[in-house]
């Protein structure tokens, strides 16, 4: 069984986005999503909420403390040749900054590895990378970044398309 297979069996199939983009539908951003080449699950946490979660998706945590249920909009968990990463991605209208969801992406990631190392008996290392996603006027090119992170560890996506193997490296 591979590790986002474990990752698979420990998160709620209500959260895992099926679908080929990247999205924050209330303002109407849509990025392609390409995740060939490698093994991977989508974790959406803006999702629409049934009845049994009437407390949100964290529950026990206090909602009137500033700032402590954000939460970023995507964690792909991916896997290749051997290593299992959390991409943990916000996107945003504007200018507004990301690194509150951002760094709240990077602990649920942690806590979910943790979580699936402590159910299966596994000492897996999870690399973490962060993306941060602000809606533009994207440019057509045909020759593709290398990506490169900034001063707090994040990654300004500039790029058309979001392909997940180009940040498993």
């Amino acid at each position: 069984m591979s590790n986002i297979d474990l990752f698979t069996n420990v998160l709620n199939s209500d959260f895992v986005s099926k679908e080929n983009t990247l999205e924050e539908p209330k303002e109407n951003m849509k990025i392609p999503l390409d995740n060939s080449g490698c093994n991977s699950i989508v974790f959406k946490f803006d999702t629409q909420l049934g009845k049994e979660f009437k407390g949100g998706i964290f529950p026990f945590l206090n909602r009137g403390e500033t700032g402590v249920c954000k939460v970023c909009d995507y964690i792909i968990f991916a896997e290749q040749n051997g290593k299992t990463f959390a991409i943990v991605i916000e996107l945003k209208l504007g200018k507004d900054g990301t690194q509150k969801q951002l760094n709240s992406g990077i602990c649920i990631s942690t806590f979910i590895k943790d979580t699936v190392n402590r159910v299966y008996n596994k000492k897996i290392k999870l690399i973490q990378r962060k993306v941060s996603i602000h809606e533009f006027k994207r440019k057509n090119r045909t020759k593709l970044k290398e990506i490169e992170y900034n001063e707090n560890n994040t990654h300004i996506f500039t790029q058309n398309t979001f392909r997940v193997q180009e940040f498993l490296k």
